[in-house]
């Protein structure tokens, strides 16, 4: 009787395995989504990735982004055209990623992470310098320039939107958040709060670079619009 039992449980065990393994998904050597079982080394769907997103970032800012096609990416990444779609599904959306890959070393909390001493005024330099690197960089710059020329294209701005000045803001909102709470800042309009530090970061240097006044910035010249952004946005918001 105990047999019987242990046979009938033996049987149920192999049905339920043939269920679960029938419907199972099988990776072929040739088929990326292999890529994403885990693995001792950086994934290599990661890699591909990450080519991909240089290699736009690099094509766009060369050749703008009407002269920019999804062949060339894939030729200068090292992969597939399908490959490309299979990560982003349309040149806008590639677009979005390559600037979000851009500014994500310019977070705040990026750069805080590589600091030791922590106060008011040595984290809002930190981080004021390193946004206005990024903002008065020869990218950002070329970035900005290419956008003037697509005006046309609405799904680009929003996607250049949100992935650049919408996700600096929020990131930036959140540190000064975190010192509104300590009490060492009193601001009442947050986002007002926040463009009025990136119109001191840029100052007329952004402008003068945007119309070909001038080539680039040198770290003298950002270093010491740094110390005049921080010296004004304290004078108004300190508490």
């Amino acid at each position: 009787m105990e047999c019987h039992c242990h046979h009938h449980r033996s049987l149920s065990e192999k049905a339920r395995f043939v269920n679960e393994t029938a419907f199972a998904p099988v990776a072929s050597d040739t088929d990326d989504t292999q890529d994403n079982r885990p693995s001792r080394g950086r994934p290599r769907d990661a890699e591909k990735n990450s080519a991909i997103l240089e290699a736009a970032g690099a094509l766009f800012l060369e050749n703008g982004f009407d002269g920019t096609s999804m062949d060339e990416v894939a030729k200068r990444a090292g992969v597939s055209k399908q490959t490309v779609y299979s990560h982003f599904s349309s040149k806008e959306q590639l677009f979005g990623a390559a600037i979000r890959q851009k500014i994500e070393a310019h977070y705040p909390d990026v750069v805080l992470g590589r600091i030791s001493n922590h106060t008011l005024e040595a984290d809002l330099e930190a981080v004021s310098e390193a946004y206005a690197r990024l903002l008065l960089s020869p990218e950002a710059i070329a970035v900005h320039r290419l956008l003037a020329g697509a005006s046309g294209n609405a799904e680009l701005t929003r996607l250049f939107w949100e992935a650049g000045p919408n996700e600096m803001e929020a990131k930036l909102q959140s540190f000064l958040q975190g010192w509104v709470d300590r009490g060492a800042l009193r601001i009442d309009e947050m986002e007002e709060a926040c463009g009025i530090l990136f119109s001191l970061l840029k100052g007329g240097l952004h402008f003068e670079l945007t119309i070909g006044l001038l080539d680039a910035v040198t770290d003298e010249q950002i270093d010491r619009q740094v110390a005049r952004a921080v010296k004004a946005f304290l004078s108004l918001y300190r508490a």
